[in-house]
Formats: C-alpha cells, sequence, structure tokens
C-alpha cells in the first residue's frame, strides 16, 4: 500500500527536476489535500484489489499494483504531476467556463496534466530525442518495412507499426492508461536503445495498444519473447468502451514479424498474468510453466486476425505464404473430423472464411477452396462455404462463370447489426435483419452474390463531408451512447460501422462498374440521406448515396450520376450535397409536409445546379398509383433527358402502408412496380447499371414484405415484365396535383415534361 513516507519521497523527486512543481505538490500534501487511504482496523480499500491508491484534492487516484510493485516511487511521481497539471488547468477554467460540453472539458483538462507530465520526463533527460515535435505519418501500405494493416472488431482499420516516438504519441500515453508503459518507459527504452523494439496498435490516428519484443539468441535456436504488452484503458469509466480485439490484433503483428523477418525463430513466449491464462490458450499457447506461455502454432480468432494481416499487397516474404497454408490445411482438416466433441468451430470457420474472401493476395483463398472441393462431402459447412467464396467473386471454380443476366450483387455484412445494439430505437438491428429474413427466401436462392467489403477511407469520407465533422463523429468510437441530434445517436461501434457501410456501397459501385453484375443493392445500417455534410440528422452519419456519387466520378471517371430518392421523408443532406452541381440530378419523391421539413418545390438547385435538384411532394397518403403516375409522368422522361450513366437509388421502406413513421399508403405490390420501373428505365438509358441504398422503414414487417417484392423484381431477367398490366392501369390513373406543380416549376429546364 502507498505510505505517506512513498508520497514524501515521490515529492522530493519532483522538486528536484521541476521546483514550481514541487513547491506546489508539497503545499498541498501539507495541507492535507494530498493524503493516504484511511486504514480502518488493518482493512483500507486498497485491500478491495482495486488497486494501490491514494487521495489528491479529494479524487480517489489509483496506481496500478503491477507498475507500483515493478518501478517503485517513479510510478507515484508521474502520476503526482499529471495531477498537478490537471488541477493548474482546472483552476484556470474556473472563472471562465460557464456551460459547455463536458466531455470536451474534461478532455482539455486530461491533455494538461499529460503535457505537464512530457515536459516533466523531458526535462529529466540530458539529451532529447530528435524530431519530437513532427506530426505522425504511418507508413502506406505498400511501403516496405515491419509493419502490418489489419482490422479490430466491426471492421475499424488498424496499423501494427514501430511506435513513432513524437510528442504526439507521448501526450496518448501520458493522457491514457497503459499497464507497464509509461512516457518514462519510453524515453528509458530510448536512452538504452531498445525503443526500436516497441510496436504499437494504431487506429483513427489514436494509441490503443502497445508491445515491447526482445530477441533471445541461442546455439541451437532463437525465441521471440513479448517482454511486456497493453491496450488502452478507457478514459471514462461510465461512457467509454475499450476497443475489442485489440490484444489479438497485436499477437498477429507480432506473429507476422516473426513469419516475415525473423523465419529462423522457433516460437514466441511471454510470463504473463494468471489472469490471462485463457486470453493465450484460446489463441494458440501452451503453458510451459506457471504462467510462462510459448506459440508455435496460433489458434482460435488469431487464425483469423493473421489471415486478415497477412492479406497484404505486397508480395509475401519469409514464410509466411507457407505457413499461412499449412494453417488453413490444418483447419480444414479438423473441419473434416466428425463434428461430435469438436470445439472451438466457430473461430476456424471465421479463419476459413477470412481466407476465402483475401482481396490482394490470391493464395489463401485457392488454397481453402480446392482442400473444400477435395473434401466437399466430409464437411458440413463446405457447400455454404463454396458457394461464399464464389459469390463473392474472389475466386473462381475452373469451368465456371457468374451469369450476370440472372444474378445481383448485394452487400449484407452481418456488423452492420452492430450499430445502436442493445439500445431501444427506431432505426434498430432489426431492420437488417427483416431485410435479410427476405434474403433467405426460397424464390431468389441462388439469384444473388454477396459482396466482401472493407471500411471507406477517411479522405474519401471527405469528398462530401467537412473533416472537422468526420473529426467529430470519430471521437464517439467506443462511447457507450453519444446523442448527436434529438433523432440520432451512436453506439460504440457506430463509427466503424458508419464506415463499414460506405465502404460497402464503393464495393457495390466497384462490382457493377466491372460488369460482374447490372444492379444490385446495399443492404446497409446507418441510413444515409439526411446526413449533411457537417452534421448528423433523422437516424443518419454519413451519406451513403451522395458518397456513392463521388466515388462513381471520382474513381470510375462517370459524368453524369442520377440519384433517385425513394422514402418518405427528403434527402435534405443528398440535396445540400448537389445543390449547385450539375453533374448529378437529384429527385426526389417524399411526403410533404413532413420530416425534415425540406424538399418544397421551389428548391431547385442553385447556379449551375439550377435545375439538377427535382422535389416531388407528395401528400400524405399517397399509394401505388399516385407513386406510379408520378414515375411515369416526370421521372421517366426526367431520366430519358438527362442520360445518366449510372442511376443510384435511395430506398426507404417507409412508403409501407402501415409504418409507423411514413404515412404513405405504398404496398408490396407497388415496391415491386416502382422497381421494376426504374430497372427498365436503367436498362433503355445506362445499361441497366442501377445501385439500391436503404434508408428508412419502421415497419419490421413492412421491411420484410416489402423486401422481399423489391427483391423479386430486382432478381427478374425481364425488365419489361408487367408493361402491360401498367399501360392497361395508366389508362384510368389518376393524375396528382402535384405532377401539375412540378411540370410547371421544372419545364425551363427540362421542356420534355409536358
Amino acid at each position: 500500500m502507498i505510505k505517506r513516507e512513498h508520497i514524501q519521497l515521490a515529492l522530493d523527486a519532483i522538486h528536484h527536476v521541476d521546483r514550481e512543481s514541487g513547491y506546489g505538490l508539497q503545499a498541498l500534501f501539507d495541507d492535507q489535500r494530498i493524503r493516504i487511504a484511511p486504514d480502518s482496523g488493518g482493512q483500507t480499500e486498497e485491500s478491495e484489489g482495486k488497486g494501490f491508491l491514494y487521495y489528491f484534492e479529494g479524487e480517489r487516484v489509483d496506481v496500478p499494483k503491477t507498475a507500483f510493485v515493478a518501478d517503485g516511487i517513479a510510478t507515484l511521481e508521474q502520476s503526482l504531476v499529471f495531477k498537478w497539471g490537471e488541477l493548474r488547468e482546472k483552476q484556470l477554467r474556473v472563472g471562465t467556463w460557464i456551460s459547455g460540453n463536458i466531455h470536451q472539458l474534461a478532455g482539455d483538462i486530461r491533455r494538461a496534466g499529460a503535457e505537464l507530465q512530457v515536459d516533466y520526463e523531458l526535462q529529466r533527460l540530458k539529451n532529447r530525442p530528435a524530431n519530437l515535435e513532427a506530426s505522425v505519418a504511418l507508413p502506406a501500405a505498400q511501403s516496405p518495412g515491419p509493419h502490418f494493416s489489419g482490422h479490430l472488431v466491426a471492421g475499424m482499420p488498424a496499423q501494427f507499426v514501430p511506435l513513432p516516438l513524437t510528442r504526439q504519441m507521448l501526450l496518448q500515453v501520458a493522457g491514457q492508461r497503459f499497464e507497464f508503459f509509461s512516457v518514462r518507459f519510453l524515453l528509458d527504452s530510448w536512452a538504452d536503445g531498445s525503443f526500436p523494439f516497441i510496436y504499437a496498435c494504431i487506429a483513427g490516428g489514436q494509441l490503443l495498444g502497445l508491445v515491447k519484443l526482445q530477441r533471445h539468441r541461442h546455439a541451437i535456436n532463437d525465441r521471440f519473447e513479448i517482454k511486456y504488452i497493453a491496450r488502452r484503458a478507457p478514459q471514462y469509466d461510465d461512457t467509454e468502451t475499450s476497443a475489442r480485439g485489440v490484444g489479438t490484433f497485436m499477437l498477429a503483428g507480432v506473429w507476422m514479424l516473426w513469419h516475415t523477418f525473423a523465419p529462423d525463430v522457433r516460437h514466441i513466449f511471454l510470463d504473463g498474468e494468471v489472469g490471462a491464462r485463457k486470453f493465450y490458450l484460446d489463441a494458440g499457447f501452451t503453458e510451459q510453466r506457471l504462467c510462462r506461455y510459448v506459440l508455435e502454432t496460433p489458434a482460435g480468432y488469431l487464425l483469423a486476425t493473421i489471415a486478415d494481416m497477412a492479406d497484404d499487397p505486397r508480395a509475401p516474404a519469409g514464410t509466411v505464404k507457407d505457413r499461412l497454408e499449412s494453417l488453413i490445411r490444418k483447419s480444414i482438416k479438423e473441419f473434416g473430423r466428425n463434428r461430435r466433441g469438436r470445439r472451438n468451430s466457430e473461430p476456424l470457420l471465421a479463419f476459413i472464411k477470412r481466407c476465402l474472401v483475401c482481396r490482394h493476395q490470391p493464395y489463401p483463398a485457392t488454397t481453402a477452396l480446392a482442400l473444400l472441393l477435395k473434401h466437399q462431402t466430409r464437411i458440413a459447412e463446405a457447400t455454404a462455404l463454396i458457394d461464399m467464396a464464389t459469390r463473392t467473386g474472389k475466386v473462381r471454380i475452373s469451368g465456371e462463370t457468374p451469369n450476370s443476366q440472372t444474378t445481383i450483387l448485394v452487400v449484407d455484412d452481418p456488423r452492420f447489426g452492430l450499430h445502436l445494439k442493445n439500445v431501444f430505437h427506431l432505426e434498430s438491428p432489426r431492420r437488417f435483419d427483416a431485410f435479410c429474413r427476405a434474403l433467405a427466401h426460397p424464390s431468389i436462392a441462388g439469384r444473388w452474390h454477396s459482396m466482401m467489403v472493407e471500411p471507406a477511407d477517411r479522405e474519401q469520407l471527405l469528398w462530401v463531408h467537412a473533416a472537422d465533422y468526420i473529426a467529430r463523429l470519430e471521437k464517439t468510437a467506443g462511447r457507450q451512447l453519444v446523442t448527436l441530434d434529438m433523432d440520432t445517436q451512436t453506439t460504440e461501434h457506430s463509427w466503424e460501422v458508419a464506415c463499414l457501410a460506405v465502404g460497402g456501397v464503393f464495393r457495390l459501385m466497384d462490382g457493377i462498374c466491372s460488369g460482374r453484375a447490372s444492379r444490385g443493392v446495399a443492404a446497409v445500417r446507418p441510413p444515409g440521406h439526411h446526413a449533411e455534410p457537417d452534421q448528423a440528422m433523422g437516424f443518419c452519419l454519413l451519406n451513403n448515396a451522395a458518397l456513392a456519387a463521388r466515388y462513381l466520378q471520382k474513381m470510375h471517371g462517370l459524368k453524369r450520376v442520377m440519384i433517385i430518392d425513394l422514402d418518405a421523408h427528403h434527402g435534405n443532406g443528398t440535396q445540400t450535397a448537389f445543390y449547385d452541381d450539375a453533374s448529378v440530378l437529384y429527385l426526389s419523391t417524399h411526403g410533404y409536409p413532413a420530416y425534415p421539413g425540406t424538399g418544397s418545390l421551389g428548391e431547385i438547385g442553385r447556379g449551375p445546379g439550377k435545375g439538377f435538384t427535382v422535389n416531388i411532394p407528395m401528400d400524405k397518403g399517397a399509394g401505388d398509383r399516385a407513386f406510379e403516375a408520378v414515375f411515369r409522368r416526370i421521372v421517366e422522361p426526367l431520366t430519358h433527358a438527362f442520360g445518366p450513366e449510372f442511376i443510384v437509388v435511395s430506398l426507404g421502406f417507409d412508403l409501407y402502408l402501415h409504418d409507423r413513421l411514413g404515412g404513405m399508403k405504398v404496398t408490396p405490390e407497388g415496391y415491386g412496380m416502382l422497381t421494376r420501373m426504374l430497372i427498365r428505365m436503367a436498362t433503355r438509358v445506362c445499361g441497366g447499371r442501377i445501385a439500391f441504398i436503404l434508408e428508412g422503414g419502421y415497419s419490421v414487417k413492412g421491411i420484410e414484405v416489402c423486401g422481399l417484392r423489391f427483391l423479386q423484381e430486382l432478381c427478374n431477367t425481364d425488365p419489361d415484365a408487367g408493361t402491360e398490366e401498367e399501360r392497361r392501369n395508366s389508362r384510368s390513373a389518376f393524375v396528382p396535383a402535384v405532377i401539375a406543380k412540378v411540370i410547371s416549376v421544372q419545364k425551363p429546364f427540362w421542356p420534355q415534361l409536358f
């Protein structure tokens, strides 16, 4: 436990380096504003197993037992300096701060403590590292060197790199909790020459994990020791959650280092705590003696993470290829055994799936597929795995070709269900589950290909969204619940899932433009058409449809893209993104007046984009006949007049007659009819290239039944099906008043309307 003499020794050490801080802290200690934990009959709060502690200005400060036992007074010294920096910042703020973002205020105070701690530790050195003020520049994926890329849980992209020795990284270490690692530990490692053996897990500019390695050379064999390994603990215990998968990611990085740059090393070993025993054993370590763990062959979810990291744009080096192929053979052989008593099937299945969808390296997929075909009769999962591999298009069985005339592309990653998971919300994961049930209907079995997706890059999000908004949104990662506006919330994985949704939309654009299919659907969450360039709105975080249009223009060189917004609510965010842009025709049918209050007839664009925004505000209760007439009289003529090279449809199922928010009366058959009309338009104007992106829809039943009719039409090979029936109906169909109003407003720009 921490005693008064420990604190006094730490204060003396601080005074020796920084007299001002030393005097201030000594005054607090003398006034009992820094005190030890009270002892009541031999029982202290420390005996509860929460770590050593002391009190600073009445606030409990925990000091990890392992750090205090290992480093002694130095740990307490650094903690006191940090709290002194926080106190000074609080005193500066107390007279000026009235109200605002309390989390931002707490972050600013914590940064002040980190700044003082880093400055203090640098004062202790006779020589300082060079280029401390340089910004952190992570290596590019193609560049040589000991670095690897992969993903954490929920698809968050991350990099395993040598820790950059910069002030920015030191501040992150000072401001967070990394067991075993501190600013002093890092600077001492620099001084003794062992710093190059410290590696980091970095995601989104944030330091999430650290590992220090040591190579032991012997006459017979060499070994890698993991001296220390730690992930970042939450900064706010009540609202922030640690990123998941960091420990496994770092072990995968060490494995890649081993087989890429030191293939002669026999194994990895570490001395771990008893509490981490299950984690290491599940990852494939064997227990050599008490708390000594040795890794020769990885297992569990470490396998899938290694496969993800080995899918490197650089050619495989060392023994990575041979070892990974050996692991694939071993895993599929285990799947071929009797299922009774087989354990850990889920991690093995995840590993095989990841191999089958490798993006950069072909050998994992070809190796896995060949073995699955060989042992197909003995492996219950083989048929589904082979189907998944061929549907994603990453590999193809010799002699078989995908038939683009009978198939569609689908983005349906199960990770979309992580957004707002376990939170009561209208935009719940149940919406995604309902659409997946429609996908599983026997009537469309074998008619669609599922696509492997990756998160969009931050730079790509800037095509539509402001940098400061992206930064604000990124800060919600790991937070249990953050409210962005009255309707829009995020949970711990929402940021990663939103980036994954955009990435899925991009892959769908790639698949259609490459000719794999002429049409497809991105069943993504969260929705996007309300998301403005600089703010979240209406359950939407990132504008999937707007980003799809920009991706088509920037990556595929298209000149004209049409966005048709078929939803009960106006897509204000998409409209804003292209309001002064003549290269994108934005057309929206929606209920009016309704949320978000935009989408009136007079909103027609601005400057060069004037006339390229077409709003069709529908009366509440409009049903199949009204929408059919609007499509026939306005949507079809405008599509032919504009001549898009690609049609993007923001598709909401909240037009359904029983939707709780929509207020419209469209039936499942109506959705089938409108889908058929859209496909026919695309076939006649842009070679059939059309992509549907899911937006609203708040009746689970409505999504399932309307989604099924939509999918049945999307999978239909005859785009002219139902034409005669629609023509017969059109003769008796009434003409909604909105048609004449739209024609009156838009005819100066589109004389084809009449």
